[in-house]
Parts: structure tokens; sequence; C-alpha cells
């Protein structure tokens, strides 16, 4: 019995880890694109801009232009929400999932979707911010948390 309790913690806690690695991953990955392409966006109306790429043979290659959109979208979207990422809504979904026992993957795909979405919101809750984050951000957010959710319950939601 304790054995097993042991046993279901360590799993619990390196699926968690493994779950985070790969949500992270896939959103920096769609805020990178994301933020890339308003970049190059808000880029192709800007005259310095146009006059920078005019000036040199490599940038006015589309495959390296985007390429350069994505790493700085990267920059940008990465040091914008790495300072307000939190583990704790994604943690408690997955602790009352084990300790209600939910074997459900569609409480995990949910619970993950709503932990990460609730990010944003809970970091913006401060007496100036009046509005809702931007629908693709929201989106962003619970797209990584709907997929580390599923990949939680195939880890350890099953077994729960």
């Amino acid at each position: 019995m304790v054995g097993h309790f042991i046993w279901r913690g360590f799993v619990v806690v390196v699926s968690f880890l493994v779950v985070a690695g790969v949500a992270l991953a896939l959103l920096f990955a769609l805020g990178s694109i994301w933020v890339g392409d308003e970049l190059r966006t808000i880029a192709a109306e800007d005259p310095q801009f146009q006059a920078f790429i005019r000036s040199d043979p490599v940038f006015q290659d589309p495959a390296v232009l985007q390429s350069l959109a994505m790493a700085f979208g990267a920059v940008v979207f990465i040091g914008t929400v790495g300072p307000a990422l939190t583990a704790l809504p994604a943690f408690a979904a997955a602790i009352a999932g084990e300790v209600l026992r939910v074997r459900s993957w569609m409480y995990y795909v949910l619970a993950g979707g709503a932990a990460l979405a609730a990010i944003p919101l809970l970091a913006g809750a401060t007496a100036e911010a009046q509005a809702l984050p931007a629908s693709e951000y929201m989106t962003i957010f619970a797209t990584a948390g709907f997929a580390g959710g599923l990949i939680y319950w195939l880890l350890a939601g099953r077994g729960a």
C-alpha cells in the first residue's frame, strides 16, 4: 500500500514535469509564430524597415525574413510571457484529478486548457488592467494546455 502510494507519487511528478516541458515548448512555438506574423505585418508598412531590406540583398529572400521574424517573435513572446508563467493552476488540476481518481481524458484535456488559459488572466488581474488579452493570445495558451492535458492523461491520468 505505501509502496504503491510512493510509486504513484513518483509517476505523477515525473509525468507532470514531462508535460510541463512539452506544453511550454508548444506554447513558445505557437507564440513565436503568432508574434512573428504580427511583426512581419507591421514591418511591411514601415518605410524605414523597407529601406533597410532594400539595402541588403540577403534580406530580399522571404525565407530569411520569415526566419528572422520568428526568431525575434520568440524573443518578444518568451520575454513577455515567461515572467507570468506559473505551474500552480496545472498542478492543482493534476492533483484534483489524482485525489478524485478521475480517469477521463476529457477532464485532463479541459483542465489543462483551462489551467494554461487562466495564466494570462491571473497575470493581468491588477486594478489597472481592465481589458482581456487578445483572442489569439488566449487560444495559444489554451491549445498548449489542451496538448499538455492529453499527454498527462496518456502518461499518468489513465491510472488515477
